[in-house]
């Protein structure tokens, strides 16, 4: 049995209509419910698009699927997916287990480690949170003395999970290209800072740890490539005005001819270290060219992807043509079934 978990504006909306035009059968199921591992029998089929826009996710979503995994269903995310989603410190540990190309990235959980590591350490460097996207809980640190301020407030009163609201408004809207996409950016505010009030409220301050990854100077863009199943998908999103981050920006590059082809070695050869079914990659250059991961995720904005004229089979050949990321997410799911 094929069941999906439905949240208005997800994946959900894509792999109901794919199943109806397939001849699927499919059944809607809340995975959020108490009894939802007695529903399922082993060999079925649950699609959840795990969201770290929903603290109820954020709360239940790890344990749901190991339970669900553990009965033998086939389930995505699957749990080498959730184990990073949205946790950058996952990540680091994960990535460096498939050895692939990260960042240099540093984790403390003692205070005084990481104060002894600030002292002996060069700046600039880039703190994150373990969580947030769209470069959202990512700032550039350039002295001893800001990151020192950084330490101390995580390992006493936390750094809050969500950015201010005022302030996220303020770097979408600073994101704009044209007067059309601000005001409709200006009208859905409302909602947008309604939503970000209730994640701030809900999520868990995060405090106990600090993060840090080393500057990577010069770079004007990220490449992001999005492996799911032997499909990769890339482009390229440039930089924020007046800013180091490029993630969130909007301003998105689809000319496979600037695409790195290492990227799409990395990306192929990490996915399938890791048994992902999809995952997307954020490349940075170092300063002898080389791609380096700064961050993954399980998830991404489909509409980014499908817009991509084609995509690169593992031999490295382009097939042309769009495609709907959640349609290949649904067929190489049935595969398995």
């Amino acid at each position: 049995m094929l069941f999906i978990h439905h949240t208005p504006g997800s994946f959900s909306e894509r792999w109901f209509t794919a199943a109806a035009q397939w001849g699927l059968a499919v059944r809607q199921i809340d995975c959020l419910s108490d009894d939802l591992v007695n529903q399922c029998r082993p060999k079925d089929l649950v699609l959840w698009h795990v969201s770290h826009a929903d603290p109820r996710h954020a709360l239940v979503a790890r344990q749901v699927v190991a339970a669900l995994e553990f009965k033998g269903v086939t389930v995505y995310p699957n749990m080498r997916e959730l184990a990073c989603y949205d946790d950058k410190i996952a990540q680091k540990y994960l990535l460096e287990a498939a050895e692939a190309p990260l960042i240099q990235t540093y984790v403390f959980t003692s205070l005084e480690e990481a104060l002894a590591w600030v002292a002996r350490t060069t700046w600039p460097k880039v703190f994150k949170l373990r969580c947030g996207a769209g470069s959202s809980n990512v700032r550039l640190v350039r002295t001893k003395v800001e990151a020192k301020k950084l330490c101390s407030r995580a390992f006493s009163r936390g750094h809050p999970a969500l950015s201010g609201s005022l302030q996220n408004l303020s770097s979408q809207l600073r994101g704009t290209r044209s007067c059309r996409q601000f005001w409709d950016k200006v009208r859905r505010a409302p909602v947008t800072l309604a939503t970000a009030w209730h994640l701030r409220t809900h999520l868990p301050v995060q405090r106990g740890y600090v993060y840090f990854q080393d500057f990577l100077p010069h770079n004007t863009f990220d490449t992001r490539i999005t492996v799911i199943g032997d499909r990769a998908f890339g482009f390229l999103r440039l930089n924020r005005p007046n800013d180091f981050r490029a993630s969130g920006s909007g301003i998105l590059v689809y000319d496979r001819d600037q695409i790195d082809p290492r990227c799409l070695e990395v990306a192929f050869t990490v996915a399938r270290r890791l048994g992902t079914q999809s995952l997307a990659f954020d490349f940075l250059q170092a300063a002898d060219g080389s791609p380096m991961i700064g961050e993954i995720s399980y998830t991404f904005v489909p509409e980014a992807v499908y817009a991509c004229p084609g995509h690169w089979n593992p031999a490295y050949v382009w097939q042309p043509g769009q495609v709907w990321p959640q349609d290949c997410i649904l067929r190489d799911l049935m595969a398995k079934g």
